[in-house]
Formats: structure tokens, sequence, C-alpha cells
């Protein structure tokens, strides 16, 4: 039952990020009486404060540092591949769970129509399952996983069709294809806090301005002295 009770509260979270990310993570007007979560709630703790101005200090410099650089990038989409496997696997493990609710020890179905319909929406569907997995194996490579992350962020309507294809999801397959949804949802929310690259980058991540000012004060020189 736990992982029944552990994947409602990973659909629950998914429900508020926007919420969190307003909260926390997104920059707030100085005159606004609520700065963050913590003030909306009158937590008043110098160790609380101590914390999450350290994790907002990190989430700024990971957040920068992808407008320019491979690797932050990498790193922020690998953080999106292990929450898709921890959502994938607390999804497999509920699905065992609600089959040994309904199939007995002995082989028989339990005939509770109640119990039955109850653990319905947590027998995911095998196909999506599977279609889960390939996904996560595209996310891998970092140039594809890239390019739909900066595609999603950049159209309007494909993040559309994204949020009504989770609403039919939902619909459709009356809670067996949940797990596709949440994806989808995860992978929205990626691309809508990844930042566009704003720099040029070397071959490992690297900036270029160092080499490119490098390489305007050769050219003045030689200019000068043929001059």
């Amino acid at each position: 039952m736990v992982y029944l009770y552990l994947k409602i509260a990973l659909a629950v979270i998914l429900s508020a990020m926007p919420f969190i990310f307003v909260g926390l993570v997104k920059p707030k007007a100085k005159k606004s009486r609520w700065k963050n979560i913590f003030t909306l709630t009158k937590i008043n703790s110098q160790w609380v404060a101590n914390v999450t101005e350290k994790i907002r200090k990190f989430i700024v410099r990971v957040y920068e540092a992808m407008k320019h650089s491979d690797n932050a990038r990498k790193f922020f989409i690998m953080i999106l591949i292990i929450t898709m496997i921890l959502f994938q696997w607390i999804d497999s493990e509920a699905a065992h769970t609600a089959v040994r609710k309904i199939v007995l020890p002995n082989g028989q179905i339990i005939k509770s129509t109640s119990v039955v319909t109850g653990l319905f929406p947590f027998l995911t569907s095998p196909i999506i399952t599977v279609l889960a997995m390939l996904y996560t194996l595209f996310m891998f490579k970092y140039k594809w996983a890239n390019a739909l992350l900066v595609k999603i962020k950049k159209s309007i309507k494909l993040t559309i069709f994204l949020c009504v294809l989770i609403i039919i999801s939902m619909i459709v397959g009356k809670g067996r294809f949940f797990l596709a949804g949440e994806l989808i949802f995860l992978t929205i929310a990626w691309a809508m806090m990844m930042p566009l690259k704003t720099g040029k980058t070397g071959p490992n991540g690297g900036i270029k301005i160092k080499k490119e000012k490098s390489r305007r004060i050769d050219d003045f020189t030689t200019e000068k002295k043929v001059a």
C-alpha cells in the first residue's frame, strides 16, 4: 500500500510544482509582501533562512550557468532523467501492489467490484511502460534532449498540444495512462525552467569570450604595426 500512496503523493507534488517554482525559485519584487513560501507560512528561523539561501544561490548559479554551459545543461537534464526513472519505479511498484491486492495467493481473482475498480487506475498499460522506458533512453542523448526542451520552450503551440495530450491520456486511459501524462508534464516543466543559451561555447561547454578578446587584441596590434 505504501507505493500506492507514494504514487498519489507524486501526482500531488507534480500539481504543486508551478506554485513551488513561483514560491521558491522565481525572482520576486523587492516590495512584495510575500517574497517566498517561508514568509507566507510565517516561519521565522535563522537556520531555515540560511538553508533556503544556500539552496536559492545554488539554483541561481546552475540557472545562470545553463545560459552558456553545456555541462550545466547536461546536469539539469540528468536531474530530469533521474526524476523520470523515479516516477517509473514508483509506478511499477504500485502496479505490482495493485496486482497482489486483486489476485489472491491461490491464483484466484478477487470478486469485489469496488476493490477492482479502486485499484484499476494503478495498473499501468504495458504499452505505456515500454514507451516510457524508450523515452527515458531517448533523453540520455544530450543533443536530442536539449533540442526537445528548447523546442517546447520556444513553441507555445507545441506546449498546448502536449497539455491537451496529458488531459486526453487521463480521460481515455482511465488512470492506466497516468505515467505518460506524468512524464510529459515533467518534460514541459523542465523545458519552461531551462533558459535559452545566450553565448557561444567551446567544445567542452566552456565560454569562448576570452579567446575572442585575445583575437581582437592581436588584430588591433597587427593593424597598428602595419599602419
